[in-house]
């Protein structure tokens, strides 16, 4: 069936869905890289492309690699650096237990959730989730890619009538449960109030997504080819990482070109212990790579690795450019950020943080360039020096140069109305078309 044969698609709500789709991916690599194989030293547009970032050549129209972003109110506290990657929160300095503030995701998804099934999935191939509501609490994630995918575009069992049945019981236990947390609330102390309204935050989600699930029990989900849903649902060796870490990336596709969700959040690896690529010849931990203490060999491991992700990475930007849409394509209207909330993980140093920035021309986003906030200020990178370079690593040499910038940036293309993201001090510009 051609476009223009197509009846117009319409959200749970009844209304016609926004044109173009206007979508947001965010993929989280941990324990940073190696930077001094990694970092680019030119700015501008003629930027050359360095060893881990050389299969993202097919796409430098389509990307913008950015250095000297940091999160203020992050550095130095180095072991929750994935949980604040998309709030730029506070976080205490030994690691321990927090309150989050929303993650830019969510927000996205407070817009763009109204058109779609799913108001936004989170997945992880390995770690927790990025994802944190408005009342900072976590929104768990998915690690198994079956499950995913039979979440998504599987049908409900015992039919609507059943599931219709489930959906109100559920409801009716949920008003229960509030209903009692009132009385008993009045009773407790502050402590106890607070662990309290965390739970009570998480019923409340959990409603959310009930409501949700009922308002779309009417609507099909996509019909896909047999072929196709094999792929996903068999069993699959962990070892073979590269093909595993492409099923995930496949699945987003999916979910993205059939509109079943527009915000996806994704955990490519654990701060604490992931990422051992055995189909490349590395049985390391990408944590235990990062504390290299300078040893050679464990830094050309780092940087393999680095290049593995990169073109997992890349893989996944053809695979967004290969699926046509419109006058376009599906990375036309999405715009991904992949990068890691640590840069020199053997000092734990997150200033000078990895970040690739794609894809959104249709939300209007330009790229081309390599925009550095660093070389205006320091002139040329030294990276021959190593000690010297990490130095701009653990410390950002220009303090404005925030991470939340981009994030402003990012949430203000998919629609929302803010001027405002934690400490952010104004879009980037450089990005902007």
């Amino acid at each position: 069936m051609l476009n223009c044969m197509q009846m117009p698609s319409f959200g749970a709500t009844g209304l016609p869905r926004a044109a173009p789709p206007k979508r947001s991916v965010f993929l989280y690599i941990p324990n940073g890289v190696n930077t001094l194989t990694w970092q680019i030293e030119k700015a501008g547009a003629d930027y050359e492309l360095t060893v881990p970032l050389k299969s993202l050549e097919p796409h430098r129209n389509e990307i913008t690699p950015l250095s000297g972003l940091h999160h203020p109110l992050v550095l130095g506290k180095a072991h929750n650096c994935d949980q604040v990657w998309l709030t730029g929160a506070n976080v205490p300095s030994n690691g321990g237990a927090f309150r989050n503030s929303v993650s830019a995701d969510q927000l996205i998804a407070d817009v763009q959730g109204e058109f779609t099934r799913f108001p936004s999935l989170e997945m992880a191939i390995d770690g927790f989730s990025l994802a944190w509501s408005r009342d900072g609490i976590q929104i768990p994630a998915e690690r198994n890619v079956k499950s995913i995918f039979e979440r998504l575009f599987g049908e409900e069992s015992g039919g609507k009538s059943v599931v219709r049945r489930r959906l109100n019981r559920r409801g009716s236990i949920l008003d229960a449960i509030l209903s009692d947390a009132q009385s008993v609330n009045r009773s407790l102390g502050s402590e106890d109030r607070n662990k309290l309204d965390e739970y009570l935050t998480a019923v409340r989600q959990v409603e959310l997504r009930t409501e949700k699930a009922e308002a779309w029990l009417d609507v099909p989900r996509p019909s896909l080819d047999k072929f196709v849903a094999a792929r996903f649902i068999r069993q699959m060796n962990h070892d073979q990482v590269r093909e595993y870490h492409r099923l995930f990336y496949d699945l987003m596709i999916l979910a993205l070109r059939t509109d079943t969700t527009r915000v996806i959040t994704c955990m490519i690896g654990s701060e604490a212990n992931g990422g051992a690529i055995p189909d490349i010849g590395i049985s390391q931990t990408r944590h235990g790579l990062s504390h290299h203490n300078g040893d050679p060999e464990q830094l050309r491991r780092l940087t393999q690795t680095d290049t593995f992700h990169v073109e997992q990475f890349s893989y996944f930007l053809d695979q967004l450019k290969a699926h046509h849409e419109d006058d376009g394509n599906l990375l036309d209207t999405t715009q991904v950020l992949w990068g890691s909330g640590m840069s020199y993980g053997h000092s734990h140093g997150n200033a000078n943080l990895p970040t690739l920035y794609a894809g959104g021309r249709k939300l209007g986003v330009k790229h081309g360039q390599h925009v550095d906030f660093n070389l205006p200020n320091i002139g040329k990178y030294n990276v021959a020096e190593a000690n010297d370079h990490y130095k701009i690593c653990g410390r950002p040499v220009d303090q404005n140069a925030r991470l939340s910038n981009l994030l402003l940036t990012i949430v203000q293309r998919c629609g929302v109305e803010t001027e405002q993201f934690q400490d952010s001090l104004g879009v980037i510009s450089q990005v902007v078309a």
